[in-house]
């Protein structure tokens, strides 16, 4: 008898038993809205110009890519929600094993590491929803995370709060990457991206350092309105 019939597993979006090694039930996992025809550049959602959006052509991001299979809208939102808000660890799984095919369908990177939050955000939350993420990806892919790799400079205000400029603002000169980066081909991971600003700051330290690449790694998109 499968361990799925004795263990059947609860979905933590609906409670229902998912019959499945994952706590997502089928039709869950259906609802999630996918992040099609994306810039391979940005990951925004807009029709593509060979491969890239007219944004990224004008003026490209420091990232060599981006991969965002999903967009950040229900039910996708719920499973953020928990990433951050409770102790992210079923989440974190559920997320890693949903970006699977298309991590695994990308280059493998010499190095995971993970956007990281500032000293009094970690204090707050107790995890860093990132760090999370990004061992759960490690593990697809079989490449090391570097915790240490990046570090925030400075304590900045929810980004929520903030229009683009503003976060940009923010953000510039948050993040130092450290000597481990240089030559290394690095995925950057965070759980949703929305201006971007936070991956961009973080990828500009990373090349400073003397990355040799940067491809952004994340669950979702947050759709333009």
């Amino acid at each position: 008898m499968p361990l799925t019939w004795l263990w059947p597993g609860r979905c933590v979006l609906c409670r229902s038993a998912t019959r499945r090694t994952l706590d997502l039930c089928a039709p869950c996992e259906g609802d999630l809205k996918r992040n099609v025809g994306a810039c391979r550049r940005c990951g925004q959602p807009t029709p593509r110009l060979d491969g890239d959006c007219l944004a990224c052509l004008v003026t490209p991001p420091p990232q060599s890519g981006t991969l965002a299979p999903f967009l950040y809208a229900p039910p996708m939102t719920r499973l953020i929600h928990g990433l951050k808000r409770g102790n992210g660890l079923i989440e974190a799984r559920i997320l890693g094993a949903l970006m699977a095919p298309a991590v695994l369908a990308d280059t493998p990177p010499d190095m995971i590491v993970p956007v990281p939050l500032s000293w009094r955000r970690r204090t707050q939350r107790g995890y860093n929803q990132a760090a999370l993420l990004a061992a759960r990806l490690a593990r697809k892919v079989d490449a090391p995370v570097d915790y240490r790799a990046l570090r925030r400079t400075r304590h900045t205000k929810p980004q929520q709060s903030l229009d683009a400029r503003a976060r940009r603002s923010s953000l510039r000169g948050a993040f130092q990457a450290s000597a481990a980066v240089a030559g290394q081909d690095i995925a950057l991971v965070d759980d949703v991206l929305t201006t971007g600003a936070t991956t961009r700051a973080a990828a500009l330290a990373l090349l400073a350092a003397g990355a040799s690449c940067v491809r952004v790694w994340t669950a979702a998109y947050t759709p333009l309105v």
